[in-house]
């Protein structure tokens, strides 16, 4: 029995144990904890952390020097492209304007952008272990070592304290806020008072745990209060609720918090209003046991940052307060109620009623999925019963009997008439008044006619919102569906807002205005999705919010003042989400109220939680993000990202590493990157946080990188990186020069030989063609003298016995004669022509044959006496084709002159010249019309005739006026075309 009483009482001990461990008092504050570790590339078993005046987060340990920019930790061999003196390293600090590195087996290292020293252990600096680095605001930097202390005086390293501190190692230094220096030599504590050089030992509690903080040292005996550790009088710490849970003094963190491991996990520590510490916020572990932290430090974004045996981890405040609610509960809901009340409540709990003193008051409502607001005092909640809250009473109404057991209330609106309507599940549409209820017979005819989401807007329109996407608007006698074709493409509406008379409708698709029976989309700007909008409140200050899947979207009122007017662009939103407090999604498959401005305040409703924000007091991060290059990499190297770099010879593709300091949200960093000579305008880098580069030509080019943070602070100047790419000879201007001067030599000889190929396949051609012409003159003469000659001198014969007979007819002789003459004229005339089809022509020939035609031509006698003849240059023997033609040509220009100008002179000549013949037929005649002159007249195809020969000869001809009046003729002809 009395063993079963021990144990009854054991168990109870460590139950009461177990419920004060997990006693939390929240304050409305919330923080978000991030954790890394080995598989995140986080350094395991880092010893110390520093920030430097770039930003960038360092951490030193055994496992060597990793930096962090907020997104990926670098494990790193040099620091400002200068390498380290060993990866062996147990201490990093923050220099003004660098870092120093300890390293285990002695030495230590400072970095500068443009420098480094560093200090050799035995030579220049103590032998032995770098333990810790302090450096106070007067720059001195001091240095604990397992051989003593050392402090940097005008560049050398000098012991520290010796006359007052005992031999041994040095576990760490420190420097207070007020400028005081803290030893712990060996297992004993020391303070160097201000304006003193001696030490003074601070004497530490038997079994006490012991951690300097910026105030000075504290210590925390097992089970009991916290105590402040000093030489002088000073106030007594602030104390514990349950000292027993904390084997640590609490350590300080951003805005005045502090911070302890215990047995369920971390905790935030906050003082009550009797000072005493209580945690405010937990963090559960879940393995346990305490934690220890090794070293931590606060960032300049007021980041905690905390270095344990598992990792590191981050803590940063929510811009977000969560009202403290009952645990395990889900599928929350709030609305504004009773003058600046906040009704909230989550499934199977009692609706909420929220002061504006910050109480809480429960109903007896358990069950409720709407609210409607129709006066201060005046309030409709709606779920299995419809309950009514005006001024200080408060009635329950069940609903219809049709509605059976199931039956709940989706949604409520206020008609402008003062009729209250009710949408309930599975029922439709009713109408309340005076506890009767009655359905509304306008939906009558209409599908699934349950309205989700219910408003009477500014104008006094009623609209209910349907699933499918379906908006109807409600008029005193039926509905008015809005017409596909007005484009509402938000999925199923699950709620409505009225903004000044402009209706905008939310659903699982997004969010979209309907302005005079035509949707518009509203869209924000750099979201990947934007749905499941599930509430929409207009703030204070104008700015419209949107609670949709990602988070809340806020538009500022000069976005919403664009959208009005052209909603087609996209527009600037503010995203918060998880980041900023915001946790969890909004209920899904029945929509519940989950956004409303009460009091100045914006609040918010989750499956998981309801949290607010003063929307005229968001907080700011407005430090810009520092901007850093880290590499500029080729195929072949990695290059530090030196000014005025010179690249190899002909490369051609680079990659440049860049990255930018921001702690606090980094996923939201912007950063954006340009190449002079290359890009035309800023590119956005994404998350990569680096630039690609190929077919990039010698020159000389700018590099820059710009970043703004998660607040849109932005670093204009940024960071920049000119270098150069040296041309190869071939790449130079005087290689260019040389190359075009040879393509164009080497085109001109191109063209010269490409133009004699063509001469002298025109040669070949024209050979060609006179050698068929002679073989076709020949065979035309053959055929005249074997075949027309002959039968024209048999006739002849014959003709010649005729005229023997006719001697007693001596007219018809006469006759008979004179014709047998002319015939035989006419067989030597022709004789004559096929002996010429057999030989060049000459220039007399061509003459005489001109003469002829002009006195054949019958214009006259003496026509032919007007003619003359010219010849200048060496006279050459015409080809037969060239002598035929330019016969032709000069014999129409001659009997033209003779026939139409009425010319006193008709000049001919011919020119024979190296490269052509010349030839020109003149008169002082009448003259020719230029239309005439160009084209011949219509119907009479001498003049054109006579161009075409010639320009198949290859030859050019023209006609003008003569020197004398008149006209003349002028031609040339290829002297390869012309002479035999």
């Amino acid at each position: 029995m009395r063993n079963k009483r021990w144990a009854a009482l054991l168990l109870g001990g460590l139950l009461a144990l177990t419920a004060r461990a997990q006693e939390v008092h929240p304050d409305g504050q919330s923080f978000e904890r991030r954790r890394w570790s080995q598989a995140d590339g986080a350094p395991q078993f880092a010893m110390t952390v520093t920030q430097t005046d770039d930003g960038m987060l360092w951490f030193a340990g055994p496992s060597g020097l990793h930096s962090f920019d907020g997104l990926r930790f670098r494990r790193v061999d040099k620091v400002y492209g200068h390498a380290l003196s060993s990866s062996n390293i147990s201490i990093a600090r923050k220099v003004q304007g660098g870092l120093a590195v300890g390293y285990y087996f002695g030495g230590l290292s400072i970095f500068m952008p443009g420098s480094v020293t560093h200090y050799v252990p035995g030579r220049d600096f103590p032998r032995g272990s770098v333990m810790d680095i302090a450096v106070g605001k007067d720059g001195v930097m001091h240095c604990a070592t397992s051989s003593g202390l050392a402090v940097l005086r005008d560049g050398k390293w000098q012991p520290e304290g010796q006359s007052s501190l005992p031999q041994g190692r040095a576990n760490w230094v420190k420097i207070d806020q007020s400028g005081r220096l803290w030893a712990f030599i060996g297992k004993d504590y020391f303070v160097r008072p201000i304006g003193r050089e001696d030490f003074v030992p601070v004497p530490v509690p038997p079994d006490s745990r012991t951690t300097i903080r910026t105030d000075g040292l504290y210590a925390k005996p097992a089970g009991k209060d916290i105590q402040r550790l000093d030489i002088v009088a000073t106030p007594p710490p602030e104390r514990l609720d349950h000292p027993e849970l904390y084997k640590n003094v609490p350590i300080k963190g951003p805005h005045g918090t502090q911070w302890a491991y215990r047995g369920d996990g971390l905790v935030r520590l906050a003082p009550g209003e009797d000072g005493v510490l209580r945690a405010v916020e937990l963090f559960a572990s879940g393995s346990g046991r305490e934690e220890v932290i090794s070293r931590s430090t606060i960032d300049r974004e007021d980041n905690l940052w905390l270095l344990t045996p598992s990792g590191v981890e981050r803590l940063r405040r929510h811009r977000f307060h969560r009202l403290d609610t009952q645990l395990n509960t889900f599928f929350w809901l709030a609305q504004r109620g009773l003058g600046d009340e906040l009704w909230f409540g989550a499934i199977n709990t009692p609706l909420l009623r929220r002061k504006p003193d910050g109480t809480t008051e429960a109903t007896e409502i358990r069950n409720f999925n709407a609210l409607l607001r129709t006066a201060a005092d005046h309030v409709w909640v709606g779920g299995n019963a419809l309950w009514e809250f005006h001024g200080g009473t408060q009635r329950r109404w069940a609903l219809p009997a049709q509605a059976g057991k199931e039956g709940e209330i989706q949604a409520l609106a206020a008609e402008a008439d003062g009729g209250l309507l009710v949408s309930i599940v599975r029922n439709g549409l009713w109408r309340f008044a005076h506890g009767q209820w009655q359905q509304d017979e306008r939906l009558r005819g209409v599908v699934d006619p349950v309205p989700v989401a219910m408003l009477t807007d500014a104008r006094g329109k009623t609209w209910l919102g349907f699933a499918g996407g379906r908006l109807v608007e409600l008029a005193a006698g039926q509905a008015h569906p809005l017409p596909a074709s007005a484009g509402l493409q938000v999925g199923n509406v699950l709620c409505l807002l009225d903004i000044g008379g402009k209706l905008l409708v939310g659903g699982d698709l997004g969010a979209a205005w309907i302005d005079g029976g035509q949707a518009h989309a509203l869209r924000p700007e750099h979201a990947e999705r934007f749905q499941h909008v599930s509430g929409m409140v207009l703030d204070g200050q104008g700015s419209l919010w949107v609670h949709s899947n990602d988070g809340l979207h806020r538009f500022d009122a000069a976005a919403l003042a664009q959208f009005w007017k052209t909603p087609a662009l996209p527009l600037q939103a503010e995203l918060f989400n998880f980041e900023d407090g915001v946790g969890g999604v909004a209920a899904g498959g029945r929509p519940l109220p989950s956004l409303a401005q009460v009091g100045g305040r914006l609040y918010y409703a989750t499956v998981s939680q309801v949290g607010w924000i003063d929307p005229a007091g968001i907080s700011r991060n407005l430090r810009p993000p520092n901007v850093l290059l880290q590499t500029l990499r080729t195929p072949e190297k990695d290059y530090a990202p030196v000014d005025q770099l010179v690249l190899p010879q002909q490369t051609s593709a680079i990659e440049l590493a860049f990255t930018a300091t921001a702690l606090s949200i980094p996923e939201r960093v912007r950063m954006q990157f340009r190449l002079s000579g290359v890009d035309r305008d800023w590119r956005d880098a994404g998350l990569e946080r680096r630039a690609q580069y190929t077919n990039l030509a010698p020159g000389h080019y700018r590099f820059q990188v710009r970043a703004a943070n998660e607040d849109g602070a932005w670093n204009h100047d940024g960071a920049q990186l000119t270098f150069a790419i040296p041309p190869a000879f071939w790449q130079t201007d005087w290689f260019r020069t040389l190359g075009a001067l040879a393509a164009l030599a080497l085109s001109v000889l191109l063209y010269r030989w490409r133009v004699a190929v063509i001469e002298q396949r025109a040669a070949h051609h024209a050979i060609l063609r006179l050698d068929a012409t002679l073989q076709e003159r020949s065979r035309i003469a053959r055929s005249l003298h074997d075949n027309l000659l002959q039968a024209v001198q048999a006739l002849l014969l014959r003709f010649h016995l005729v005229e023997q007979k006719l001697a007693q007819q001596p007219e018809l002789q006469q006759m008979v004669g004179s014709a047998l003459d002319y015939a035989e004229t006419l067989v030597a005339s022709t004789r004559d022509e096929v002996m010429a089809l057999r030989r060049p022509q000459d220039a007399d020939e061509l003459f005489a044959a001109l003469r002829h035609a002009a006195a054949q031509a019958g214009a006259g006698a003496g026509a032919e006496q007007r003619l003359s003849f010219t010849v200048s240059g060496q006279p050459r023997y015409l080809r037969a084709d060239c002598c035929a033609e330019l016969s032709s040509v000069l014999r129409e220009a001659v009997l033209n002159s003779v026939l139409h100008s009425g010319a006193r002179q008709i000049a001919v000549r011919l020119t024979f010249e190296d490269d052509a013949l010349l030839a020109e037929a003149s008169d002082d005649g009448a003259g020719m019309d230029g239309a005439i002159a160009r084209h011949g007249k219509p119907g009479h195809w001498g003049i054109p005739g006579m161009r075409e020969r010639i320009v198949r000869l290859g030859g050019q001809f023209d006609i003008a006026a003569g020197a004398q009046g008149g006209v003349a003729v002028r031609l040339s002809i290829p002297a390869r075309q012309a002479y035999a």
